[in-house]
C-alpha cells in the first residue's frame, strides 16, 4: 500500500482528492486540514514520525488573491513558511511531495503561450508568496515537483464558476473582464491526472521540478462566463468590461496562457479541453 498523505484536505482540490479515493484500494490516503497545521513544524514533525507517509500532495494555500494585498504576513506564513516546513519534513522522512502553485508567478505580458523555462515575475503578493513557497521545493534533495494551475473551479470553496452559477440563481446583473487571458483547471480532472503522475512511477523530478497543468485551450474571464451560460442552455447577458471596471486591491496577470506539453509527454497524460471539461462538469451538476 502507498500512503498518501493530503493536506488542505477541505479545500477544492484537496475535496476531489477526497472523492476519488474510494477509486484507488491501492492507496491509503491521510486527509488533513487545519488540524494538521502546516505553519506548525513541530506538529507536521510529530505526525510524520508517527505515520508511514510516502507521499504528501500538498493543496494547502493561502488563496485569497485580494486579502494578500492586506494579509501579507498571513499570506508569507502559509505559501511560504508552510511550505518550507513541509519540505524539510520530506527530506527528514524521505517523502515524495507534489506541490501546487500558480500561473500568477508568471506576469503574463506575452501574448505567447508561457513553458516552464519562462522566468517568473509575480505582480501582486499572492504570486510573490507562492514563488517564494516554489524555491524551497527547487532547492529540495527530496524527490519533488511543483505543478502550477490556474483558475481553478469546481463545486467546492469559492471559485469562478460557483460565482456565476450563484449570479444567475438570484438574477443578478454579470459584470466579467474581456481583457484578462488564461487556462481553466477543472479540480477533479487535475486530483486525476496528480494520482496518474503518482501510478506511472515515473520519477516526480525526472525532468525538473517544475510543470505547467491545466485544461487545454484558453478563454478570457467574459467568453468563459459565456460558456458556462451556453452549456447550460439559457438566455443570460454578460457584460464585458475592462479590468478597470473592478477596484482591486492586486494586480493580476494580463496573460497567462500556459504550455502543457511538458507534463504531458513525460507523464503521458490526456488532458481534456476546458471547454469539454467544463460541460461535462455542469452536466454532472442537473444529476
Amino acid at each position: 500500500m502507498t500512503n498518501i498523505l493530503v493536506t488542505g484536505s477541505k479545500g477544492q482540490l484537496g475535496s476531489e482528492f477526497k472523492n476519488i479515493a474510494l477509486l484507488k484500494p491501492n492507496i491509503n490516503f491521510y486527509f488533513k486540514d487545519k488540524e494538521l497545521d502546516i505553519t506548525k513544524k513541530s506538529q507536521l514533525d510529530n505526525y510524520f514520525f508517527k505515520n508511514d507517509i510516502d507521499f504528501i500532495i500538498n493543496t494547502a494555500a493561502y488563496t485569497d488573491v485580494n486579502n494578500a494585498e492586506i494579509e501579507k504576513e498571513k499570506a508569507d506564513l502559509v505559501n511560504e513558511i508552510g511550505t518550507k516546513n513541509i519540505v524539510e519534513l520530506s527530506e527528514k522522512y524521505n517523502c515524495k511531495l507534489i506541490h501546487y502553485s500558480t500561473d500568477y508567478v508568471y506576469d503574463g505580458k506575452n501574448k505567447i503561450p508561457i513553458t516552464e523555462n519562462n522566468p517568473v515575475n509575480p505582480l501582486n503578493h499572492y504570486g510573490i508568496s507562492k514563488r517564494n513557497g516554489e524555491i524551497f521545493i527547487e532547492k529540495s534533495s527530496c524527490e519533488s515537483v511543483i505543478i502550477r494551475t490556474s483558475w481553478l473551479y469546481s463545486t467546492y470553496g469559492n471559485n469562478f464558476v460557483k460565482t456565476i452559477l450563484e449570479k444567475i440563481y438570484r438574477r443578478e446583473k454579470i459584470f466579467v473582464v474581456n481583457d484578462q487571458f488564461g487556462c481553466p483547471t477543472n479540480a477533479k480532472d487535475l486530483a486525476f491526472d496528480t494520482l496518474k503522475i503518482i501510478d506511472s512511477g515515473i520519477k516526480l523530478d525526472n525532468h525538473g521540478k517544475i510543470y505547467n497543468y491545466s485544461n487545454l485551450g484558453y478563454t478570457n474571464w467574459s467568453n468563459f462566463a459565456k460558456k458556462i451560460i451556453e452549456f447550460l442552455n439559457i438566455e443570460y447577458e454578460v457584460h464585458e468590461v475592462s479590468s478597470r471596471f473592478f477596484k482591486s486591491p492586486a494586480v493580476r496577470p494580463q496573460y497567462t496562457i500556459t504550455d502543457k506539453s511538458k507534463i504531458k509527454n513525460t507523464f503521458n497524460l490526456k488532458i481534456l479541453n476546458w471547454e469539454e471539461s467544463l460541460k461535462t462538469y455542469l452536466c454532472n451538476l442537473k444529476k
